[in-house]
């Protein structure tokens, strides 16, 4: 329709231009005269020219639209009968699953209704054999026994499978594990096995397992790795207390010999090699502490030294009393030594002068055992300075920290209480050692006073017994 209206438009515009043509020929009757003939031949013959050339163009135009017409009809009547066919198909298969689905339901209760009990079983098989499993995983006897983990794996998988049943092999096999476990238990063994050492290195070592609990190698205790299946050798070890019965096990060949065993397979030993010894705890009370134990020593040495003077004494003194000749090398001679010099004095003047030699004994007897008293009680009041210092600290890293982890705290804590350990530590002792000291001291003393005495009593006798006669 469009292509015959372009070729009209054109054909009309042909004719206007050959009516104008005219028109201009008709007023120059010149030269329309001579060309008329000619002009209007050609004009025709090009009008008819054009006419021709705009109809093939429009046929073959319309036959080309034709032809693309004519393919996409065929490309859609293919898709329409393609998607019919995938409905169809799709339509198959769908009854096809379905039915799929029902025989399956239909075989999965046969299956259930032909296991019954045994479905149970499996499922108990399934949770022991991965109880034992997280056992062998954890016991120090995979170092000798290895790979045991692998079978209890594909066993679980097996048990937990519904299309595969466990066979009488797994089970023997999941027992035999189970019983071997039991008895390499209750065994002490020696056999070679990879230890790590704390510098990182690995090397072949003897080893000797006690049971279950605990393995040691070279009088040192070994833990069990579970990520890296090695044992590994404690970077700390527990003290010479433990590691000393480790090494005599090893050494022994047969009888019974006494060990330390862990329950807690290697925690408490990890934890025991953690504590801090006993030089790590003086030091934790710093300054204080050294003060104190300064002090400490201070005041047993000074008790060790009045209690070896006051017991040189105690015996001077008792070869005194049975010897009538005064010595001035003990106390109970020098007072008799006065008793001498004044022994025609009267009883009151006597007395007089016994006191003042008491009096000037006892200063000698009583040396120093007062600063062990002061000691006894300075060292627990320098232990609750310490104590105050410490736990200041402690509130101001809780002011910068806040109170999120416990183990700030408790480690200051456990440092200012250091110093008030070792304040009692310092004062026990001193309280006692004052004790015996004073108390020698007092004993000594009170024999003098009692010599004194006697000689006034016999002295007076004597006046008596002078007077009456």
């Amino acid at each position: 329709m469009n292509f015959s209206k372009l070729a009209l438009a054109k054909t009309f515009s042909a004719k206007i231009l050959a009516a104008s043509f005219i028109t201009v020929s008709l007023l120059n009757p010149v030269h329309a005269a001579q060309e008329s003939a000619l002009n209007m031949d050609e004009l025709l013959s090009l009008v008819k020219q054009g006419q021709a050339r705009d109809n093939r163009e429009a046929t073959s135009r319309l036959k080309r639209f034709n032809i693309a017409k004519f393919d996409q009809e065929r490309l859609l009547s293919d898709a329409v009968d393609t998607r019919t066919k995938l409905e169809n198909e799709s339509e198959l298969k769908e009854k096809t699953f379905a039915k799929n689905e029902e025989q399956l339901s239909l075989a999965q209760e046969r299956l259930t209704n032909r296991l019954g009990t045994l479905k149970e079983m499996f499922g108990v098989l399934q949770q022991v054999a991965g109880d034992t499993k997280g056992l062998f995983e954890t016991s120090v006897i995979s170092s000798q026994v290895s790979n045991r983990e692998a079978f209890l794996t594909d066993l679980i998988k097996v048990a937990g499978s519904s299309s595969q049943l466990p066979s009488i092999d797994n089970l023997e096999q999941l027992w035999f594990e189970m019983q071997r476990e039991m008895t390499l238990s209750g065994t002490v063994s020696e056999y070679s096995a990879q230890v790590v050492t704390p510098n990182g290195q690995t090397t072949q070592k003897n080893v000797v397992r006690v049971g279950g609990f605990n393995v040691v190698s070279g009088g040192q205790y070994l833990i069990w790795d579970v990520e890296a299946k090695k044992l590994v050798e404690l970077d700390q070890q527990p003290g010479s207390r433990y590691n000393g019965p480790a090494l005599e096990l090893e050494n022994s060949e047969e009888g019974i010999n006494g060990f330390w065993i862990d329950p807690s397979r290697g925690q408490l030993l990890q934890i025991m090699g953690q504590s801090a010894g006993l030089t790590e705890r003086i030091s934790q009370g710093g300054v204080v502490g050294y003060i104190i134990l300064a002090l400490a020593v201070i005041g047993i040495l000074l008790a060790c030294i009045r209690m070896t003077i006051l017991s040189a004494e105690a015996n001077r003194i008792k070869k005194q009393m049975n010897d009538e000749t005064p010595s001035d090398k003990n106390g109970l001679g020098r007072v008799m030594a006065v008793y001498q010099k004044n022994a025609n004095a009267d009883t009151e003047t006597l007395e007089l002068h016994l006191g003042e030699a008491i009096s000037a004994e006892i200063p000698k007897l009583s040396r120093g055992i007062n600063w062990i008293k002061i000691i006894s009680v300075v060292a627990p009041l320098l232990g609750l300075l310490g104590t105050v210092t410490g736990m200041i600290d402690v509130f101001e890293t809780m002011a910068l920290f806040g109170t999120g982890d416990p183990k700030l705290m408790a480690g200051g804590i456990s440092q200012a209480l250091i110093t008030t350990v070792l304040g009692l530590v310092a004062a026990i002792p001193c309280v006692f050692l004052h004790t015996m000291t004073n108390n020698k001291s007092r004993e000594l003393i009170q024999i003098l006073q009692e010599r004194a005495t006697g000689i006034l009593a016999r002295k007076a006798e004597q006046q008596h017994f002078a007077k009456a006669a």
